[in-house]
């Protein structure tokens, strides 16, 4: 996957904030029940993005690594880590399938991103930490604007399967996990410039070819008498410990 493309997606993607939205604190809620623990632990955040749980993680642990290949999205965390007093984070601008590992963490954290995504990354990341904290997709995402768009261009958004995925590898290789779906139903409102490049975002990144035009039509058919394009977002995540 493109780091342009992450880079171009840094400026509008969520960031850390001192409350984690509902979705993130169930997230947390759950590792504290499962007995996860991040105080005074080392910490790799593989594909950390912008730090929205990076921070979190930091207000507990010793250090925190955070990782991610695109500079943009490192250079948000580190700002918010700045201005929220937080100078535990050390940022790596890397890849993870090239990052050598050379110490063992107490704690690997992964949510959301495609860093971990094939038998040798799920391989890589079991072997570079004693606990591993796994948050990925579980193979439904569902989009009111997308999905009938994705469709007008001959095509259909398929959702990752990582989460679902590295259950199947964890299964296969006799280790043990902890395991919960987690489904998510989220709606935003952009105007319609901003709602053209969210779709053209995701299009790209699925390597969809499309012509500009048309895709700004089809969007507009979608706004609202204010101009704003409502999204509704239907998802499945699985959040694993092994």
């Amino acid at each position: 996957m493109s780091q342009t493309k992450w880079d171009e997606k840094a400026a509008n993607y969520v960031r850390f904030s001192a409350k984690p939205d509902a979705f993130g604190q169930r997230v947390f809620d759950t590792l504290e029940a499962w007995g996860v623990e991040f105080v005074d632990k080392t910490i790799l955040d593989i594909g950390c993005g912008t730090g929205v749980y990076t921070l979190h993680l930091a207000k507990e642990a010793t250090n925190v690594d955070a990782l991610d290949f695109s500079s943009e999205m490192l250079n948000i965390l580190q700002s918010d880590a700045k201005s929220n007093g937080i100078h535990n984070i050390k940022t790596i601008h890397d890849r993870f399938d090239t990052l050598p590992c050379k110490a063992q963490y107490d704690l690997a954290f992964c949510s959301m991103s495609p860093a971990v995504s094939s038998p040798a990354m799920f391989e890589k990341m079991h072997a570079c930490a004693k606990e591993k904290v796994f948050l990925g997709w579980g193979g439904k995402r569902k989009s009111s604007l997308h999905d009938p768009i994705f469709e007008a261009f001959g095509t259909q958004y398929n959702a990752p399967r990582g989460g679902v995925e590295l259950k199947a590898w964890l299964e296969a290789q006799g280790i043990f996990f902890t395991c919960k779906v987690l489904e998510e139903t989220r709606t935003s409102y952009m105007d319609v410039a901003k709602s053209v490049e969210n779709v053209a975002w995701h299009l790209g990144i699925n390597e969809v070819t499309f012509d500009p035009e048309t895709l700004s039509t089809l969007v507009e058919k979608h706004a609202d008498e204010n101009g704003m394009v409502e999204n509704i977002i239907e998802s499945e995540m699985v959040l694993m410990v092994f």
